[in-house]
């Protein structure tokens, strides 16, 4: 039996079944191992597929990239200069913009970007007024050749008439800010809107990304303090838009009686220092409505009550409706004025109506449209600055010449200090020194005076004030906003009789008696 039984013929067979049996495994677990392959390929298709379109939209971005210029036409209103021009001012209004704007592009590393400049304004509403400035003709759209000279002068900048509708422009800024604040082509957005705090809503979520947003300051118009809380670039564009706020004449019919100087003035936020009485030469005293004229009865003003609504008056005395531009509702035109918090309308002489220095070109003066020389707005100065002002000068007068005018002709024999002055102390001494008024008065025409042409104190006692003050009664209620600049002279000699005279030349000698030479003690 044990020999008809093949024991290696049996393990034989054993080992052969065994290696068919792992062959199945191998093969199953082989066909496993495609079916991963084939899904890992898929996949792996499929990122490249999406880096590819990635790289071709970054380079696509990379490609055309541009900064963004968002102006509120209606409140950042362009030099008069500018305005006055029509279409040739339009277009250097535009191209001094974009050499503002690729000047702040350097340190930010876009000088590659494009520039795209948007401005929006009621055309209708903004020719009005500028036209009520004598800054252009009085047609409806008397801004439209400026306009048209702006819009042709670079290819992505326009003007736009927004309409005359309610909001019509805070609406297109509105949406073109939503538009490109998230546009990665778009690397900068500069918004020049900040005398609108309704604007404040639309730019908090961007808030802190001072790598993205600029926003633009103008002299023209308040500068809303809640605007510097969004942490972004702040920046001033001096030369481009206009340095004071516009005057905004009144115009109307109606008039009541001037029986009794206790009339009521408005209350709508009008200035009153320039207000008269019907029927009475007295001004208004701009101090009883804050209770503050230590005069009471005995006032030379007349104490006008601030509760009831009328309004200023116009030029032949009589009170004036409160009337907006074109006789409507500025809000309901959907437009605001210029630093306007409720409707607030500039006095013709406020000081801060007056071109700033840096405003003013080398050699050449400030001059308004009755061709009366205007200074420089002088930022009041502080107590401590006073103070410190008097100490120095007690110890030795300051040259005036030298500190203000930057050149004494006597720099070697003058009797006055030329020690260097700190900085915050030059706004005192300069106060000091216009407070002086100047012997030619508004026909002075001397590049390097140093005494004052018009009143800078709003407090004299010529605007209903309490302060003494040396200028004469006209000269505190000029007309302050600038119409023009012209050559200033220098001084080329004197002849035998005493009579100076001018050239315009920056070599010309000069001889001046010590009356406006050295500052005594500050009196202001």
């Amino acid at each position: 039996m044990a020999a008809s039984f093949d024991v290696d013929a049996a393990a034989k067979q054993l080992d052969e079944f065994r290696s068919r049996n792992d062959l199945a495994e191998i093969l199953e677990q082989y066909s496993s191992l495609i079916v991963k392959f084939k899904r890992l390929s898929s996949d792996y298709e499929e990122e490249r597929e999406g880096r590819e379109r990635y790289k071709q939209l970054a380079r696509g971005q990379e490609r055309k990239p541009f900064v963004l210029v968002l102006v509120d036409g209606d409140g950042y209103v362009f030099q008069d200069t500018f305005v006055r021009d029509g279409a040739d001012g339009g277009s250097k209004a535009a191209k001094q913009l974009i050499t503002s704007i690729r000047s702040s592009l350097g340190p930010k590393g876009l000088d590659n970007c494009d520039i795209m400049v948007r401005v929006y304004a009621n055309l209708v509403g903004l020719s009005k007024i500028l036209s009520k400035n004598g800054l252009i003709g009085p047609e409806k759209r008397s801004l439209a050749p400026f306009t048209a000279g702006f819009n042709r002068s670079h290819g992505l900048t326009d003007f736009v008439d927004a309409g005359e509708l309610k909001e019509n422009a805070d609406f297109k800024l509105r949406a073109m800010l939503q538009l490109y604040a998230d546009n990665l082509q778009c690397k900068h957005i500069y918004f020049a809107g900040c005398h609108d705090v309704g604007y404040v809503a639309d730019l908090t979520p961007y808030r802190g990304n001072s790598d993205r947003f600029t926003l633009i300051r103008s002299m023209s118009s308040d500068f809303h303090a809640e605007f510097t809380r969004l942490g972004f670039n702040i920046e001033e564009f001096p030369g481009v838009f206009r340095s004071s706020p516009l005057a905004y004449p009144e115009h109307g019919k109606p008039s009541l009686s001037s029986t009794s100087n206790k009339a009521s003035a408005t209350s709508a936020g009008y200035t009153t220092s320039n207000m008269a009485l019907p029927g009475n030469s007295r001004s208004i005293c701009q101090f009883y409505s804050s209770a503050r004229c230590k005069y009471g009865d005995n006032c030379r003003n007349a104490h006008i009550d601030s509760k009831t609504k009328l309004s200023r008056l116009s030029p032949d005395g009589s009170l004036e409706r409160d009337r907006r531009p074109f006789g409507l509702d500025n809000d309901a035109l959907g437009w605001r004025l210029p630093g306007q918090k409720s409707s607030a309308v500039e006095s013709k002489n406020d000081s801060r109506l007056l071109p700033k220095s840096y405003d003013i070109p080398a050699g050449l003066i400030a001059i308004n449209r009755h061709k009366h020389r205007l200074d420089a707005y002088i930022v009041p100065p502080t107590t401590d600055a006073i103070k410190q002002l008097k100490a120095r000068s007690e110890k030795r007068k300051l040259c005036n010449k030298k500190h203000i005018g930057g050149y004494c002709p006597n720099e070697d024999d003058c009797a006055y200090d030329h020690d260097p002055l700190p900085d915050d102390l030059l706004p005192a001494l300069e106060l000091l020194s216009r407070s002086i008024p100047c012997p030619r008065r508004g026909s002075c025409r001397k590049r390097d005076c140093v005494f004052g042409h018009v009143c800078q104190k709003m407090s004299c006692r010529h605007r209903g004030g309490s302060a003494p003050c040396k200028f004469p009664y006209s000269m505190c209620h000029e007309e302050f906003t600038p119409y023009d600049y012209v050559p200033g002279a220098t001084l080329s000699f004197i002849d035998d009789t005493g009579q100076e005279y001018y050239e315009d030349s920056v070599d010309a000698a000069e001889e001046m008696g010590d009356e406006d030479q050295g500052a005594g003690v500050y009196t202001c």
